[in-house]
């Protein structure tokens, strides 16, 4: 039974429309729909690529209180390292807004910077929130990635070593 309903939550994920172009997200708000009412304890489980601003965290600790949290972190590598490939077009998909840019050696070393120090905030603030932490990059191989993340939160549950 417990497959069965993990099967059909993650069909469901899967068959999430997609938003509008335009239309921006709002973790926070979202986080806040899931505290009232109060449900019976539980696991949430937020999917986001967290970036923008950090409004999350405050409704995010308050669930903590009563839920377990694991956060899954997608990351998409352009969004943390910008490539030495001349001229780019950044583009939102949130505004749909474009703009084009000359990916200079400063230029790419402050938007690494930013993006990993956006990261480090983003991990510090999950970690505060006492979340399970699991990034997944485009790049990767997620299901590997998963069962690392659930074998390490086994060992710490149980308080095992490997």
């Amino acid at each position: 039974a417990a497959v069965a309903h993990a099967r059909g939550m993650i069909r469901k994920i899967a068959e999430m429309p997609r938003a509008a172009e335009g239309t921006r997200g709002d973790l926070a708000a979202l986080l806040e729909q899931l505290r009232r009412p109060p449900r019976r304890r539980g696991l949430i489980v937020v999917i986001s690529d967290f970036l923008g601003d950090m409004e999350w965290q405050r409704p995010l600790r308050a669930l903590s209180a009563r839920h377990d949290i694991v956060a899954i972190e997608v990351v998409d590598p352009r969004d943390v390292d910008l490539p030495e490939v001349g001229t780019v077009v950044l583009s939102d998909p949130e505004t749909g807004r474009q703009r084009e840019v000359t990916a200079s050696a400063l230029l790419r070393k402050e938007f690494n910077a930013a993006a990993a120090e956006h990261r480090a905030e983003v991990a510090a603030g999950l970690r505060r929130a006492g979340a399970g932490h699991l990034v997944l990059r485009t790049d990767s191989d997620w299901i590997a990635d998963t069962v690392r993340f659930v074998v390490a939160r086994k060992r710490r549950w149980s308080g095992g070593v490997a």
